[in-house]
């Protein structure tokens, strides 16, 4: 058997909601483009998968796709389309080509860039109807944690979890202690992931294990595999990289998250290598809910919170190719997400601060504010914290003030930099 054809495609599937579609257009996070691989083989096998990053295709022509299963290199979507290809050829599903599997069902979560309470509230009772029974979400200092937490909590049962991923946002043991002590108190609260980076400081971070309540989780690194500062990963990638990195969590008994960013052959994937995976315990990531379609032809049935692993040959599922056809544009096309970006707004961090004065911090794009934020240059997770967006009404008052921001940002980036 040998690849005749490889074919890359770009889509610019919009995100199923306005206000998702807003909020990852600010964040400037992954966007409505997702590439579709085909490849096509001499006994007429053929495997449409997905993958959110753009790998080459040409050097798969004349390969057999059995002597490249594991290898990483090839890129996420054309792994995924060989492992399709060469369980179609045995006639197995893919999980029996990467292990035993150990579950017939993988746990399955919700996931969300930063937003206000009010749209995450939206989140989570979508997120209900669609099966789902965790809540994967994104920290953001610019907003106040616990007034999101404890509004969403108000539309949740108490046995729907909160998974809060700060990204390294809390800075220090101290700030992280003193926020994850009051999330602690929470009901709904499940897990923390990287409340700082705690690979550079182990000693705190062993300290901040040591004094909070629920599981902290990070990304796999062997130095906190060491120091086991870490209750569990976050796991993804290749097959071989996921496996090599599993193997090492079991050998800890430390669960993890499989994080695997796609559509719903991408989704599928996940949940054949997390079949087979002992320690793929904790909701996967895959982000697959955020587009209006999950590319199948048969959405993703989550029930309680968990996604059947498909024993059909191959993937084991069927493509949308109507789908495909749709959302297909040129590679250049830019998605709506860039178009956004290319307007002009500005982005207000608002803190109610001490008494009745209110402090506000004014920029022209989270490009800019986050690294303040990273720096400890702005205040995080205060109480009443919170983000506006000015929209550009066209005005002359606008026009001024964005002017005025930009020579500001301008001014800063030229500065010199402290020892």
């Amino acid at each position: 058997m040998k690849i005749t054809h490889a074919e890359r495609i770009a889509l610019n599937i919009p995100f199923y909601a306005k206000h998702v579609d807003h909020a990852m257009a600010r964040a400037n996070t992954h966007n409505e483009r997702v590439w579709v691989y085909r490849l096509e083989t001499d006994n007429g096998m053929v495997s449409i998968t997905d993958g959110h990053g753009a790998s080459d295709t040409e050097g798969l022509i004349g390969k057999n796709p059995w002597s490249l299963l594991w290898n990483d290199d090839i890129g996420f979507g054309p792994q995924v389309a060989v492992f399709d290809l060469c369980g179609q050829d045995a006639g197995v599903p893919i999980h029996v080509l990467l292990g035993n599997k150990l579950r017939d069902r993988c746990p399955l979560s919700w996931w969300d860039i930063d937003m206000s309470p009010e749209n995450w509230v939206k989140e989570a009772k979508e997120s209900l109807k669609r099966g789902y029974t965790s809540f994967k979400m994104k920290a953001r200092p610019w907003w106040d944690i616990l007034e999101q937490i404890d509004t969403v909590s108000e539309v949740v049962p108490a046995d729907y979890k909160f998974d809060v991923d700060f990204n390294g946002f809390l800075l220090t043991q101290a700030r992280a202690e003193q926020i994850l002590t009051q999330l602690d108190q929470r009901i709904n609260v499940g897990i923390y992931e990287s409340p700082y980076y705690l690979f550079k400081d182990r000693k705190g971070a062993q300290m901040l294990r040591e004094r909070i309540q629920k599981p902290i989780v990070d990304h796999f690194r062997e130095e906190l595999w060491v120091d086991q500062v870490s209750d569990g990963f976050v796991v993804g990638g290749g097959a071989s990289g996921t496996t090599r990195q599993a193997i090492m969590c079991a050998a800890l008994n430390k669960p993890f998250w499989l994080q695997m960013v796609g559509s719903g052959m991408t989704t599928t994937f996940a949940a054949h290598i997390g079949s087979v995976l002992s320690h793929a315990q904790l909701p996967y990531i895959t982000c697959h809910e955020l587009w209006k379609t999950d590319l199948l032809k048969k959405r993703i049935n989550v029930v309680d919170g968990y996604m059947p692993v498909p024993d059909k040959p191959g993937l084991g599922v069927e493509v949308d190719l109507k789908a495909i056809e749709k959302y297909r544009v040129d590679p250049d096309e830019p998605t709506s997400g860039d178009r956004y970006r290319a307007k002009k707004r500005i982005l207000r961090v608002v803190w109610p601060g001490v008494g009745k004065k209110t402090r506000v911090w004014e920029f022209t794009s989270e490009n800019i504010y986050q690294p303040e934020f990273y720096k400890g240059n702005l205040p995080g997770f205060e109480r009443g914290v919170h983000l506006e967006i000015i929209e550009d009404d066209r005005s002359s008052s606008f026009k001024k003030a964005h002017a005025k921001l930009l020579a500001r940002e301008a001014t800063v980036a030229r500065a010199p930099k402290g020892i």
